[in-house]
């Protein structure tokens, strides 16, 4: 008899189609693995067997308008009501999702503020398996600068979700010491990537000829640091390299970066095409050679090596504990000290000069993604866990 996986993702189902959203389309990339395998999947209400479509969409929070009088309410209490309605909609989501459908496992994929997976294994008495993508609230905390009103309710919520889960999923060992040390006890964790495998495309060989194609795939958010790599470029540009950048995505940050490349004399030598996906994007891998993560934060997940690593480009990304925890410097890739214009300037030059490097790097961690980063490596993991 099939086993049924209910999988939570509370920020919104429609999310999973979303092929801008990393964590999202993965979400829909592992469902379809076990699907695939045998399993019965349901994502939040929605049974995995019937086709989905993007405009089915889990309940929406409420927004209140861009009123006059909105702008004269203080940030705290704004960031108060946003969590008042989070609350409210993490109850709606509950009952929505809670439709009596037997299941064997929970397995969520936790976000800020959520109590649902939790919920739902102590009122059936199954087993929750939790997907910690990352340290949610300190990513909240970034992203809603000031007093978080209801901090420490949030910090309940996690803390039940993660003690009560029976396993617990995490990408790397700084992010599994981090709440180990935060809870103050030894938990059931496994390292596992979220890693969807649509997006890799691997290409066999590149050639190195005048012209070296550094490119940045991805959001263009805060912490990535597009603006350092466009410095640097520069500085390299007017010192004579034959190169061109091609800064592929959009985000928060991309107008600003847009602004910056229009006031430059550069306009052949740098390629800004927003977000591309499927051919359009494997059309631009297949001319790249190098590929760069600018910037993270201590825990960021590096799903663009993985995809860089696939297509055959040299990567260069920055020391994070996370990266550093799952690559190996001077060896498959090249690290530079996180933020340092200078050092990434350096790294980067490093592989103008000697292509034997940029060669060699693209090989061993290619090898390494084909190896260790499978689908049939992902369903072995889950299996284990859903299993047992």
């Amino acid at each position: 008899m099939k086993k049924h996986i209910l999988i939570i993702y509370t920020k919104s189902t429609s999310e999973i189609f979303n092929r801008q959203s990393a964590l999202g389309s993965y979400i829909f990339c592992l469902a379809g693995i076990l699907y695939d395998n045998g399993y019965d999947i349901t994502i939040n209400d929605l049974p995995f067997d019937k086709q989905l479509k993007q405009e089915n969409k889990a309940l929406a929070t409420s927004k209140t308008s861009g009123s006059f009088l909105k702008k004269l309410i203080p940030y705290f209490i704004k960031e108060a009501i946003r969590d008042l309605q989070l609350f409210n909609w993490m109850d709606l989501f509950f009952k929505k999702v809670d439709r009596g459908r037997e299941f064997d496992k929970v397995l969520e994929f936790y976000t800020y503020g959520s109590d649902v997976g939790y919920r739902l294994s102590r009122k059936h008495n199954k087993p929750l398996v939790l997907i910690y993508d990352n340290p949610v609230l300190e990513e909240h905390a970034f992203f809603h600068q000031g007093q978080l009103f209801f901090r420490s309710k949030v910090e309940k919520r996690e803390r039940s979700s993660i003690l009560h889960s029976e396993s617990l999923v995490i990408y790397s060992n700084p992010v599994k010491d981090y709440l180990e040390t935060k809870y103050h006890t030894k938990l059931n964790a496994f390292i596992h990537q979220n890693v969807d495998f649509t997006r890799f495309d691997f290409i066999s060989e590149k050639t190195y000829e005048d012209t070296i194609n550094i490119g940045f795939l991805g959001s263009f958010l805060k912490w990535h640091r597009v603006d350092i790599l466009l410095h640097v470029f520069v500085r390299l540009k007017k010192e004579g390299h034959s190169i061109r950048l091609f800064l592929i995505g959009n985000g928060m940050e991309y107008e600003s970066i847009l602004h910056i490349v229009e006031t430059l004399n550069l306009h052949e030598d740098i390629v800004m095409p927003g977000f591309t996906d499927g051919i359009e994007l494997l059309k631009y891998k297949q001319n790249l050679h190098i590929g760069v993560m600018p910037g993270s934060n201590w825990y960021g997940a590096p799903n663009k090596i993985f995809e860089y690593g696939a297509a055959h480009l040299a990567v260069i990304a920055p020391d994070t504990p996370t990266i550093s925890d799952l690559f190996k410097d001077n060896e498959e890739l090249l690290l530079f000290k996180q933020d340092n214009e200078e050092d990434m300037y350096l790294k980067l030059k490093n592989y103008l000069i000697n292509r034997d490097l940029l060669s060699s790097c693209a090989i061993k961690l290619q090898n390494k993604i084909r190896a260790n980063y499978s689908e049939n490596a992902t369903f072995a993991f889950y299996k284990n866990l859903l299993e047992n």
